[in-house]
């Protein structure tokens, strides 16, 4: 919604200059209108809302739970689902989808806690990602009858959340986690096109790298990371080189792109870290080195395959970059001079990678000046 509000404004000042006539600042206005998201600041609060609302039924329950009555402790966690379930697709009937979807969100959040509760009343057996997993299949059911976006990204966090559960050394049969979230997450994928959830496609991309890391560091196997750098690498290139078949096969072509190309650079500084601690050979700066220039290479060559118009995987690129260079600059010359050269080494750095990302801007500007406008 701010972000609307200041494209708005800068309609309004290109219009005041001259920049563009009165009928295309209409067009932009009424493309704003079209496209804007429906979710903005009254629906991030009446979801913030729902959450704090089922903490407080959680910790009013369990402060209270000894007290109660088995059927009034069932009768309540089922009452909070009926309230939520129910109440939020009469809200949605009306044509209300935020506090629709904030109710759903409401009881979502108690059915994971009347899970843990009715699994403490009546001693069953199992441990937290097994209830992880009761949790994301009601999620999941839910999603699907009542075609619910937030329940959806609701079953991403949620398998996030089986995720590291099932790394605790407690857990039974820990290592399942390794083909089950993979499959969790496809699945999420279905609902995703179904409900046509666009938030949660983020945070599958996010926790699809997440479990990348987690995998490389709980089994300590660099395979993975060879897989995913593969697999970004592919996905980013095809961006790079074929956007619209890539937009025609997903219709998300540019994120695709920028979190294919993400995961190739965390692959990369993966392997970087590792000759650093001696995890694949000897300390040695110039396999550092050789790393840290493939690393620099790979982000010029997303600033010129794909920078001019994807604006994240530019600032990727860019991060990336500027990081890099302090890196090997550091682990370079870093120990071989005094702390006041240092300090003039990295500052005589900074600004040459601000005159590079300058001159890089005004590149990419000429390859694709609308993207310039619109980013």
């Amino acid at each position: 919604m701010a972000l609307t509000i200041g494209l708005r404004k800068h309609i309004a000042r290109w219009q005041r200059d001259g920049v563009i006539d009165e009928i295309v600042a209409e067009r932009l206005r009424r493309d704003l209108e079209n496209h804007r998201s429906g979710f903005g600041l009254g629906g991030i609060l009446a979801v913030l809302g729902a959450v704090l609302l089922g903490a407080a039924i959680i910790s009013l329950v369990a402060a209270n739970w000894e007290a109660m009555p088995r059927l009034l402790r069932v009768g309540l966690i089922i009452s909070v689902l009926w309230l939520g379930y129910v109440g939020g697709a009469w809200r949605q009937s009306l044509g209300d989808g935020r506090f629709g979807q904030a109710l759903y969100l409401l009881a979502a959040i108690t059915f994971g806690a009347g899970i843990a509760l009715i699994g403490q009343m009546y001693h069953l057996s199992g441990d937290a990602s097994d209830a992880a997993l009761l949790w994301i299949a009601g999620t999941m059911v839910a999603a699907l009858f009542l075609r619910s976006p937030v329940l959806v990204s609701a079953s991403t966090v949620i398998t996030g959340f089986y995720l590291f559960v099932s790394l605790d050394g407690s857990a039974s049969e820990a290592v399942n986690y390794l083909w089950m979230v993979p499959v969790l997450l496809f699945i999420c994928g279905g609902l995703v096109w179904y409900t046509k959830g666009r938030a949660a496609r983020h945070l599958i991309a996010l926790l699809l790298i997440t479990y990348v890391i987690v995998v490389r560091i709980d089994l300590d196997d660099a395979a993975i990371l060879w897989l995913a750098a593969l697999a970004g690498g592919a996905l980013f290139v095809l961006d790079g080189v074929r956007p619209g078949l890539l937009e025609r096969l997903t219709g998300w072509a540019e994120a695709l792109g920028a979190y294919g190309f993400f995961m190739l650079l965390v692959a990369l500084l993966f392997f970087q870290f590792d000759i650093a601690t001696g995890s694949i050979t000897d300390d040695s700066i110039p396999n550092q080195v050789l790393i840290g220039f493939a690393i620099l290479g790979f982000s010029i060559a997303g600033l010129i395959l794909s920078g001019h118009r994807n604006l994240a995987v530019r600032w990727v690129a860019y991060s990336v970059f500027s990081l890099e260079v302090l890196y090997l600059a550091f682990e370079t010359i870093g120990t071989m001079i005094g702390t006041a050269s240092l300090f003039l080494s990295a500052g005589v750095i900074v600004l040459l990678l601000a005159a590079f990302v300058i001159r890089m801007e005004r590149r990419l500007h000429r390859r694709n000046p609308k993207r310039q406008v619109t980013a």
